[in-house]
């Protein structure tokens, strides 16, 4: 009968020690999340050539968004403003800054930095020099 109370104690301790050990759940995250890109922009202000852009519409905005692969640093893309949306896919190569857009049989790149919630981007466009400033959006 004594053996019976050590092992009917042995396996409750067992026991609760299982049940007391829940897998603790990793939350997985996508690589683009070091770098800032996720989210919403706004476009702030546009120069060509060094000279600023005043067409700049009100409401042109970029969200930029993760893809069903972590591993990689490519995501999906939204840009909408007056009279366009356009739906695509983007890719960062950080080595060299860049950021390549693909949509609607289009590809473009472009050099990318952000720095206190602000995303430049630079590029050319029929041969004159193109930078655009993006405000994130909280």
């Amino acid at each position: 009968m004594g053996h019976c109370k050590y092992l009917l104690v042995l396996l409750l301790a067992i026991f609760i020690m299982f049940a007391g050990c829940e897998k603790d759940e990793i939350e997985q995250t996508d690589n683009l999340d070091q770098f800032g890109i996720l989210g919403q922009w706004k476009l702030e202000t546009k120069s060509i050539n060094g000279i600023t852009d005043s067409s700049i519409q009100c409401c042109d905005y970029i969200d930029f968004k993760t893809d069903s692969e972590l591993n990689d640093l490519k995501g999906e893309f939204m840009a909408t403003g007056e009279e366009y949306e356009t739906n695509g896919a983007f890719e960062l190569n950080t080595l060299n800054n860049l950021i390549h857009f693909e949509f609607d049989n289009t590809q473009k790149s472009y050099e990318f930095r952000i720095t206190d919630n602000l995303a430049t981007f630079t590029y050319f466009e029929i041969n004159q020099e193109v930078i655009e400033d993006w405000r994130k959006q909280e």
